[in-house]
């Protein structure tokens, strides 16, 4: 669990992890220098739970790089992202192992959201998911590459080895798309098809922030960086696909999808260039003084 000035949510978090009805894990806290009551509430976790590992950085290394911090420090053969402002059912975790157990050829398994509130209300939104039992894995990459919705995958369970074999989170906005794009090449993707993840929406969750200072800081962990997300999450499916086991084929098939993409997007191309070039102008004149 990667986790930055979550007090408000993060007990829960933890209560419903440590419920889980599948008892043989470490749960990793990575706090990313938070100036909250985050530290005492882990600390407090780790006296009582056996199970609960609470390390803390020096500084804000922003929101990916410790979500990548925190698989490097896990050694189980199975590994489950987790959000301090989320829950999940008490059997999230055994049906997950389950799956996972069952058949080699998957490498991600999840099952089904509901999103709620501040409150734990659920709200009417819906998500396609990302359930690609596709046998081909050019058919699978197709899917992530050209599908824009929530990525609920990661807070389900992935294999270790699998993981380990990509390049993990990027630093950019929608970076867990390359992630997907990376996993789906090495295995299939199973959705439980029961609603045992909660994910919750409020002002504070990345999802709803687009602004390029707070996106800087959330993803970077620093203002004033250069942020092109919808660019980088195109250029790096295409070296995903370069760098593939691929046949040429579906490579040229592939990198079409991204270029139809691109060519559909270019007034977002465009609009990031200039909304970046602007944001930049203003961050190095305010250094400036």
């Amino acid at each position: 669990m990667p986790v930055y000035n979550g007090e408000r949510f993060l007990a829960g978090a933890l209560d419903s992890l440590l419920a889980q009805t599948f008892e043989d894990f470490e749960l990793i806290i990575a706090d990313n220098a938070s100036t909250d009551a985050t530290a005492d509430i882990c600390r407090t976790y780790e006296v009582r739970d056996r199970r609960v590992r609470y390390v803390r950085n020096e500084c804000n290394l922003g929101v990916y790089r410790n979500f990548n911090r925190v698989f490097r420090l896990s050694a189980g053969e199975y590994f489950k992202f987790a959000a301090a402002d989320d829950f999940c059912d008490r059997e999230l975790v055994r049906k997950c192992v389950e799956v996972l157990d069952a058949d080699p050829g998957v490498v991600a398994t999840y099952a089904k959201a509901r999103f709620v509130d501040v409150d734990g209300n659920q709200l009417e939104v819906h998500d396609p998911g990302w359930h690609l039992m596709f046998d081909a894995p050019s058919e699978r990459l197709k899917y992530v590459l050209v599908s824009g919705h929530w990525v609920n995958l990661p807070f389900g369970l992935l294999r270790s080895k699998e993981l380990a074999q990509t390049r993990l989170f990027p630093l950019y906005v929608g970076g867990d798309c390359r992630l997907l794009g990376e996993l789906c090449l090495r295995g299939k993707f199973f959705e439980i098809p029961e609603y045992l993840f909660f994910r919750r929406l409020h002002p504070q969750a990345a999802s709803q922030n687009h602004g390029l200072d707070w996106q800087s800081l959330f993803f970077k962990g620093g203002r004033g960086h250069m942020e092109l997300p919808f660019w980088h999450i195109c250029l790096d499916h295409c070296t995903t696909i370069v760098c593939s086991q691929l046949s040429g084929r579906d490579k040229v098939s592939c990198l079409g999808t991204i270029l139809a993409r691109m060519v559909g997007g270019k007034r977002e191309l465009l609009g990031e260039l200039y909304t970046a070039w602007k944001y930049l102008y203003k961050t190095t004149l305010l250094t400036s003084k």
